[in-house]
């Protein structure tokens, strides 16, 4: 998984062993913690997410769409993803900016700061665009759906490159760690044999026993353990250890060391949690009984429709009419003995009721899943305007303001700080830290900044009362005019440095008042 040269074998004796039995401790109270969740996962997807891996065997090509008899899960989860990522992280603009926060080094501060900040905020923004960000985030935005997102950032073959992968809970486990967030991190493979080991991480380092199984048996299957595990020594520095370990020969390969904020490379976010979880609980997992009751209720439909098309037959039994004789079809003449007779039953099913079920609980999945609120396109042929649009972000922002919050705090602070640490180590970048208090994370994305179009919102309404209660004229002497403008460029998000300086602004506006005193008015 990684390839950082600075890795350490791990050192030998009973120094290792203690190591290895703690982190081993850690890996099982974990996997504890995931067998828990497992079985109600395994539904999920069954229903849900039916291409993702299996939980309990080695993922491959299998029928698991055999079962499911209704698509509106199946369907709406990608279309929920597709719309949050829109909202939250558009492809093709800005997620967020970098702005100086109130203890940004006075050195480094001059009238091209914030021009400077803009150019690195458009470099990583180049970078996401650049490596495979958007396709695993929507893979990791539909597990999200069902509780947690677990994205990988990693470096990529050269420099700049970025290599993102979407884990599934599959063969993940987490530990809870301080301030409501994850610790540990443990990832593990059950079906890998020792060349496959061997190529897949060339730097780790074999004891003879395993260099002796490859040699007698290649093919023989290892258990692989990742770890990315807190130094609780120090709760107010942000080191990890990775660790390379093979489960079956219980030896330590790889051993790294993670300093500094954004030097582990897990992602983890949730939807949102009940109590001392450390895994999420998710929209789809709120509409699991909408989503069984739906698949069960279309099931019923089809036997029964089956069952008008085919239709069902009585007759009397005179000993002469046999039915394995007869083929029943249209066009068919089926003779009989007199006295005999064939009579088709009625179906008992209802449905014009199962139909009532069904669209009830397709309303609940589709609002359960924000499909109607995200869809910004509801007809195609009255396309929604740029301030029904924002209003529509509004209300799902509302919806989902614990959501939006806990996006910013777990997805899109540790990206942005994952990246400035990979490019900072490449040398392509050396700036500050970004703490909120040197240099701060602003978001701009369509949903994050819902609440600045409300705050736009508020102060237009404000206007437009004290205008008619007081009269139009008296609206231009309550503002400090240059205040708003930069207001509402905050709001609108708007680069600072294309508005005039303050002293041109006033020029501006007094020549404009001169030309407006002798009648003229510039073209």
């Amino acid at each position: 998984m990684y390839t950082d040269s600075s890795f350490a074998p791990a050192v030998s004796g009973s120094n290792e062993e203690q190591e290895l039995k703690r982190v081993m401790d850690r890996y099982k109270k974990a996997k504890s913690r995931w067998m828990s969740w497992s079985d109600l996962w395994e539904e999920i997807y069954d229903y849900v997410l039916p291409h993702r891996e299996s939980f309990y065997q080695e993922s491959q090509a299998s029928r698991r769409t055999e079962n499911i008899y209704d698509e509106t899960a199946v369907v709406g989860l990608p279309k929920f993803a597709s719309r949050l990522q829109l909202g939250f992280f558009p492809p093709n603009g800005r997620a967020f900016r970098l702005q100086p926060g109130p203890e940004f080094p006075k050195e480094m501060m001059g009238s091209g700061l914030q021009e400077e900040l803009d150019n690195i905020t458009d470099l990583l923004h180049e970078g996401l665009r650049n490596s495979n960000f958007n396709a695993e985030m929507h893979e990791g935005l539909q597990d999200l759906g069902i509780g947690t997102m677990n994205l990988l950032c990693e470096e990529g073959r050269f420099q700049g490159d970025l290599h993102f992968s979407s884990v599934p809970p599959t063969n993940l486990a987490l530990l809870p760690g301080r301030m409501d967030g994850v610790s540990d991190w443990f990832r593990w493979n059950d079906y890998m044999d020792i060349t496959e080991v061997k190529h897949r991480y060339p730097k780790a380092k074999y004891t003879e026993k395993m260099s002796s199984e490859q040699k007698r048996n290649p093919k023989r299957k290892t258990k692989i353990v990742e770890a990315t595990v807190y130094d609780e020594q120090d709760r107010f520095k942000d080191e990890y250890t990775y660790y390379l370990i093979s489960e079956t020969d219980n030896c330590i390969l790889i051993k790294e060391k993670l300093k500094g904020r954004g030097s582990q490379p897990w992602i983890t976010t949730r939807w949102s949690k009940s109590g001392f979880e450390v895994w999420g609980r998710g929209p789809v997992l709120q509409a699991m009984p909408a989503i069984k009751t739906l698949n069960l209720t279309v099931q019923l439909i089809l036997e029964n429709a089956e069952m008008a098309i085919a239709g069902s037959y009585v007759y009397d039994d005179d000993g002469v009419f046999n039915p394995d004789n007869i083929t029943i079809q249209p066009g068919t003449f089926i003779p009989r003995s007199p006295g005999s007779s064939i009579e088709s039953l009625q179906s008992a099913g209802r449905f014009d009721v199962a139909q009532l079920v069904i669209d009830d609980m397709r309303r609940n999945v589709r609002k359960a899943l924000f499909i109607d609120e995200l869809d910004t396109r509801p007809n195609a042929r009255t396309p929604l305007s740029a301030t029904e649009v924002s209003e529509r972000l509004a209300d799902v922002a509302r919806d989902m303001g614990a959501v939006a919050g806990r996006m910013q705090k777990e997805f899109l602070q540790p990206l942005v700080e994952r990246l400035i640490y990979i490019y900072t180590k490449q040398g392509l970048l050396d700036i500050p830290k970004v703490d909120g208090r040197e240099l701060r994370i602003v978001p701009v994305s369509p949903l994050l900044r819902a609440q600045d179009q409300q705050d736009v919102s508020d102060f237009v309404r404000f206007q437009q009362t004290v205008a008619s209660t007081f009269g139009p004229e008296i609206t231009p002497v309550l503002y400090n005019q240059e205040m708003v403008i930069r207001f509402l460029a905050q709001k609108f998000g708007i680069k600072e440095e294309l508005l005039a300086e303050q002293s041109q602004v006033k020029d501006n506006v007094q020549m404009l008042q001169q030309l407006m005193q002798q009648g003229q008015m510039p073209q």
